[in-house]
């Protein structure tokens, strides 16, 4: 059997004005520990963005048995009637594919070094012991959809693990205790249960399953299908099921439900197996895997070869480069004790006496983890790779928090694409999403995954998500200093992202107000402009150690103006160091903006802003529009998803709680009063019409040196009465 080789997506996420949120993804699943030990050392782990809050992320346990299609008589190992003989076309009966386990995440959340360990056995029972910055929690005390009680992993049948969110029906926010009306996922749902035929003269024999999740409606038997896309939003993408993760491995010739439409060696002539998905894992061929780790989130390369006499969907022929084979090691796994708790796991380096092994152990890994160098994979050593809950992989290429295009850099092209959907409402590319932006068809390693990559629950992109990209500019091994990964020792200064307590941390905004013309902000005139300088300044627990400074980096801010039709906003300006994130999302309020301004947003790159001395942030221009007066106010950002990752409105450099300040001052309002005197009146008679013409043209001409008319006739306030007023006069008469 030839080699099946690999092809791409994993972990990654995309944007369109719907969704996208915090980083996640399997890491790895220990599902038949060796010598017995699955009630104490089965695990699923999880990484992603430290602190990163999972409410409405589920994981899904799918068994699909040992055989694609059954005599309903012979689907293992769920079948709990004996069905009539095939000679007569039998009752539907309960035996079908199922949803082994299922876990709901919500109230949980990553832990300190980005690790979510969730464990059948006791936590005590894990060797080497968990470290106290990865979060555990035992699977039973997870709900489940209250039609069975939670168990181990089925050892016996193809498997798939995916990682979902947003799922349909119920879930544990609606129906805390079971029974649950409208239960479409959970443990012991039946997600394949359409009806196949076989060929004459068989074709009397019910089959079940088709390989394929079904999509709602009713199963026959009075109950519903497990819900891939919600049946009440055709059409609509925003509330569906997402698929944040998956991967899969068959037994025998079991089904596996990979829900990504990329495929690899189409058209092969091996009989009896359909074309594989990009996250199943090849037939390993002489074992079914005991233990996937994870040891890359990205793809990479031109693809793979297909098998002989099959192709690829890719432009150059080559099939897309696949999760399974290019970032999982996948194998049979050994004790080095008796079993039970407290021993240390290891994958197999036996051989694999299989003639048609892809490779020749009982351990599977990435080719490029498999390069003969010696340097990489030890397979000629026993016991040379532990399987660890909670530790960092040790051969995994490091993910670093923030680096949204995964290209294993943290760098201005993260910002940029952060930066492009920012504001955004939280969604995740899809692989259950037939209409996903991305789609199905394009390049897997072109394509991310989670950009939303906070910790601050599901609030789409906003400054906490890119926080982590400015914090992590240039890091290349994805670590906080003094959090432990791998061991109870914490990563040292200079070997991670220092991100420090905010204790005790202020930032106070101010504000500086001025008319260019020079009038005071109490006796204005209609046409004129009010430009409104905002600054930051870490007043209290400024940092200016070498890589620990915490100056300003962000700021969300709304302006609000008390009264219409005084002022509006004209324009917003960042200064200095600073950059508008997202334009778009600055909304005018009330009629033109006579209102005021919300979301006003921006970053900078530098982590020394208001370290030592006030910076600039940005610069709002008013102009008065009619008599009266009104206050402006600078504040924190209302609009929901910057209130509740940015409360003070501003966000500081290499410091956890998401950047945020421990107090931020606000500024005092802008009192602003504006007359009835029109800009432009030159002969002061309080209305702007044909006559200002020729009092402008005396004054420019000298025959007219009245101060006062002389001063009115200064338009553009540049100290001198002279044809450039002209032009400002221009649009004031005909706007």
């Amino acid at each position: 059997m030839s080699k099946r080789t690999i092809f791409g997506a994993a972990i990654l996420c995309s944007i369109v004005a719907a969704v996208a949120r915090g980083t996640v993804f399997l890491n790895e699943i220990y599902v038949n520990p060796a010598s017995s030990s699955d009630n104490t050392q089965e695990f699923i782990e999880l990484l992603g963005t430290p602190g990163m809050k999972l409410n409405g992320y589920a994981i899904a346990i799918i068994n699909g048995a040992q055989r694609k299609n059954h005599p309903i008589d012979q689907i293992p190992p769920f079948c709990t009637t004996e069905p009539p003989a095939c000679a007569t076309v039998p009752v539907p009966t309960v035996c079908s594919q199922e949803i082994d386990e299922f876990f709901s995440l919500d109230g949980l959340t990553l832990g300190s070094n980005g690790l979510l360990v969730i464990c059948r056995g006791a936590t005590s029972g894990y060797t080497p012991a968990l470290t106290p910055d990865t979060n555990i929690v035992r699977w039973n005390t997870l709900w489940n959809g209250f039609l069975d009680t939670t168990g181990g992993m089925e050892n016996d049948g193809s498997n798939t693990i995916m990682l979902i969110r947003n799922r349909p029906g119920a879930t544990q926010a609606t129906c805390p205790a079971g029974p649950c009306a409208n239960l479409r996922w959970g443990k012991d749902i039946k997600q394949d249960q359409e009806i196949i035929f076989l060929a004459p003269p068989d074709d009397a024999c019910y089959q079940y399953g088709d390989g394929n999740l079904d999509k709602g409606g009713p199963d026959g038997n009075g109950g519903q299908l497990l819900d891939l896309k919600g049946a009440s939003t055709v059409g609509d993408i925003s509330d569906d099921l997402e698929i944040v993760d998956e991967v899969s491995y068959e037994q025998d010739q079991g089904w596996e439900y990979d829900e990504d439409d990329r495929h690899v060696d189409n058209g092969s002539p091996s009989l009896g197996l359909p074309t594989r998905r990009v996250h199943q894992i090849g037939d390993t061929q002489g074992f079914t895997p005991d233990c996937l780790t994870r040891v890359d989130y990205r793809t990479k390369g031109p693809g793979w070869a297909p098998v002989g006499g099959a192709t690829g969907e890719q432009g150059n022929g080559n099939n897309w480069q696949d999760t399974a084979t290019e970032q999982w090691i996948r194998g049979e796994s050994v004790g080095s004790g008796a079993g039970g708790i407290n021993q240390p796991f290891f994958f197999s380096n036996l051989a694999n006496p299989d003639p048609n092994a892809v490779q020749p152990y009982e351990t599977n890994v990435p080719l490029w983890l498999a390069d003969g160098q010696g340097t990489d994979y030890d397979f000629l050593t026993a016991n040379s790779y532990q399987i660890m809950a909670g530790r960092i992989n040790p051969l995994a290429i490091p993910w670093i928090p923030g680096d949204v295009n995964r290209d294993g850099a943290c760098d201005s092209a993260d910002i940029s694409k952060l930066a492009s959907v920012f504001g955004n409402d939280n969604w995740i590319f899809s692989n259950g999403w037939e209409m996903s932006p991305e789609g199905d068809s394009g390049d897997p390693a072109t394509q991310t995954r989670p950009w939303d990559v906070e910790g601050t629950g599901d609030n789409g992109m906003e400054p906490s998500d890119l926080q982590w990209c400015l914090n992590f500019q240039g890091n290349t091994n994805g670590r906080i200093v003094g959090v432990r990964y791998d061991s109870t020792t914490p990563t040292p200064a200079g070997a991670g992202v220092a991100l420090n307590s905010n204790a005790g941390t202020t930032v106070t905004v101010s504000t500086s107000s001025s008319n260019p013309c020079g009038r005071a902000l109490n006796a204005l005139f209609i046409g004129d402009t009010i430009e409104i300088t905002v600054r930051g300044q870490v007043t209290a627990g400024a940092n200016s150690t070498a890589g620990n400074e915490n100056g300003v980096m962000q700021f969300a801010n709304d302006l609000t103006i008390s009264a219409g039709g005084v002022l509006k906003v004209v324009s917003v300006q960042p200064l200095g160091a600073f950059n508008t994130t997202r334009s778009a999302i600055q909304a005018p309020q009330g009629i033109g903006g006579d209102l005021g301004m919300k979301s006003i947003n921006g970053y900078s790159t530098s982590f020394t802003q208001g370290v030592s001395a006030t910076a600039d942030m940005y610069r709002v221009t008013l102009k008065a529009i009619g008599p009266g007066s009104a206050n402006a106010t600078i504040g924190a950002a209302t609009l929901a998803k910057f209130a509740a990752s940015t409360p003070g409105g501003i966000k500081i450099g290499h410091t956890a709680s998401n950047g945020n300040p421990a107090s931020v001052v606000q500024p005092a309002p802008v009192a602003v009063t504006v007359t009835t005197t029109p800009l432009g009146d030159v002969n002061i008679d309080s209305i702007l019409d044909l006559g200002d013409v020729t009092a402008l043209v005396n004054v420019l001409l000298g025959i007219d040196t009245d101060p006062q008319r002389v001063a009115r006739a200064d338009i553009n306030c540049d100290g001198a009465a002279n044809g450039r007023d002209v032009a400002a006069f221009v649009p004031l008469l005909v706007p």
